[in-house]
Protein backbone atom coordinates (compact mmCIF):
# COMPACT_ATOMS: atom_id res chain seq x y z
CA UNK A 1 0.00 0.00 0.00
CA UNK A 2 2.87 2.34 0.82
CA UNK A 3 4.28 1.98 -2.69
CA UNK A 4 0.84 2.65 -4.14
CA UNK A 5 0.67 5.90 -2.16
CA UNK A 6 3.97 7.06 -3.62
CA UNK A 7 2.73 6.19 -7.10
CA UNK A 8 -0.41 8.22 -6.49
CA UNK A 9 1.60 11.22 -5.29
CA UNK A 10 3.85 11.05 -8.36
CA UNK A 11 0.79 10.91 -10.58
CA UNK A 12 -0.73 13.95 -8.86
CA UNK A 13 2.54 15.84 -9.38
CA UNK A 14 2.45 15.00 -13.10
CA UNK A 15 -1.12 16.29 -13.25
CA UNK A 16 -0.16 19.53 -11.50
CA UNK A 17 2.84 20.04 -13.81
CA UNK A 18 0.64 19.52 -16.88
CA UNK A 19 -1.95 21.93 -15.45
CA UNK A 20 0.73 24.57 -14.88
CA UNK A 21 2.08 24.02 -18.41
CA UNK A 22 -1.41 24.42 -19.86
CA UNK A 23 -1.94 27.67 -17.93
CA UNK A 24 1.37 29.06 -19.21
CA UNK A 25 0.45 28.19 -22.80
CA UNK A 26 -2.96 29.77 -22.27
CA UNK A 27 -1.46 33.00 -21.00
CA UNK A 28 1.21 33.14 -23.70
CA UNK A 29 -0.67 31.90 -26.78
CA UNK A 30 -4.34 32.21 -25.80
CA UNK A 31 -6.91 29.65 -24.72
CA UNK A 32 -7.90 28.72 -28.28
CA UNK A 33 -4.33 28.15 -29.49
CA UNK A 34 -3.54 24.67 -30.78
CA UNK A 35 -0.72 24.18 -28.26
CA UNK A 36 -3.02 25.08 -25.34
CA UNK A 37 -5.75 22.75 -26.57
CA UNK A 38 -3.26 19.91 -27.07
CA UNK A 39 -1.96 20.43 -23.55
CA UNK A 40 -5.54 20.46 -22.24
CA UNK A 41 -6.21 17.12 -23.93
CA UNK A 42 -3.06 15.66 -22.38
CA UNK A 43 -4.25 16.89 -18.99
CA UNK A 44 -7.66 15.29 -19.60
CA UNK A 45 -5.95 12.00 -20.40
CA UNK A 46 -3.89 12.17 -17.21
CA UNK A 47 -6.98 12.95 -15.15
CA UNK A 48 -8.92 10.08 -16.71
CA UNK A 49 -6.03 7.70 -16.13
CA UNK A 50 -5.72 8.87 -12.51
CA UNK A 51 -9.43 8.26 -11.96
CA UNK A 52 -9.19 4.76 -13.46
CA UNK A 53 -6.16 3.85 -11.35
CA UNK A 54 -6.93 5.43 -8.01
CA UNK A 55 -10.53 6.59 -7.71
CA UNK A 56 -12.69 4.02 -9.49
CA UNK A 57 -11.60 1.25 -7.13
CA UNK A 58 -13.16 3.14 -4.20
CA UNK A 59 -16.56 2.89 -5.82
CA UNK A 60 -16.28 -0.66 -7.11
CA UNK A 61 -15.23 -2.08 -3.73
CA UNK A 62 -18.31 -0.78 -1.95
CA UNK A 63 -21.45 -2.72 -2.76
CA UNK A 64 -24.46 -0.70 -3.73
CA UNK A 65 -26.98 -0.79 -0.91
CA UNK A 66 -30.50 0.45 -0.47
CA UNK A 67 -30.98 1.93 2.99
CA UNK A 68 -32.98 -0.43 5.18
CA UNK A 69 -35.79 2.05 5.81
CA UNK A 70 -36.17 2.84 2.11
CA UNK A 71 -36.36 -0.88 1.33
CA UNK A 72 -39.05 -1.44 3.95
CA UNK A 73 -41.06 1.57 2.76
CA UNK A 74 -40.93 0.27 -0.80
CA UNK A 75 -42.12 -3.17 0.35
CA UNK A 76 -45.03 -1.69 2.33
CA UNK A 77 -46.06 0.50 -0.61
CA UNK A 78 -46.02 -2.52 -2.94
CA UNK A 79 -48.15 -4.50 -0.47
CA UNK A 80 -50.72 -1.70 -0.28
CA UNK A 81 -50.90 -1.43 -4.06
CA UNK A 82 -51.38 -5.17 -4.53
CA UNK A 83 -54.05 -5.40 -1.80
CA UNK A 84 -55.94 -2.44 -3.30
CA UNK A 85 -56.44 -4.30 -6.58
Amino acid sequence: MHCRGKEQIRFLLRIQEKRDEMCLHGEKHGLCAAITIACSRELDSLLNEYYQLFQAEKYTKTPSRVPRKAGINFYIKQQRLSSAK
